[in-house]
């Protein structure tokens, strides 16, 4: 028992809010979304959350084709896309910020 309570904490844990995902994604529309965050996000799997897990996998997609170099903004490089990746996470943003006023 005393181990798998010492193995639990130990266990890294990723959680996502709606609100999360909206922040994350008017970020990464206006430039200035760090790149760690963004791997972080696309990188780890949601499994608490099936319509997250969705935009986690539809962000991955995107990333994989419209990716460019990352810029230094404030100190810490963030993660740039090309013009049609822009587009997709646009409208990304504009579909979760829609599901936000609903959920409130």
């Amino acid at each position: 028992m005393l181990f798998y309570m010492r193995y639990q904490s130990k266990v890294p844990y990723y959680r996502m809010t709606e609100a999360d995902c909206v922040s994350l994604l008017d970020k990464a529309v206006q430039g200035n979304l760090p790149e760690q965050d963004w791997d972080m996000f696309i990188g780890m799997m949601i499994r608490d959350n099936e319509q997250i897990e969705n935009l986690r996998t539809k962000c991955y997609v995107i990333d994989d084709a419209f990716r460019k170099e990352t810029k230094l903004i404030d100190g810490r490089q963030c993660v740039r896309f090309h013009s049609e990746g822009l587009k997709q996470l646009t409208c990304l943003l504009d579909e979760w910020q829609h599901k936000t006023h609903l959920i409130v």
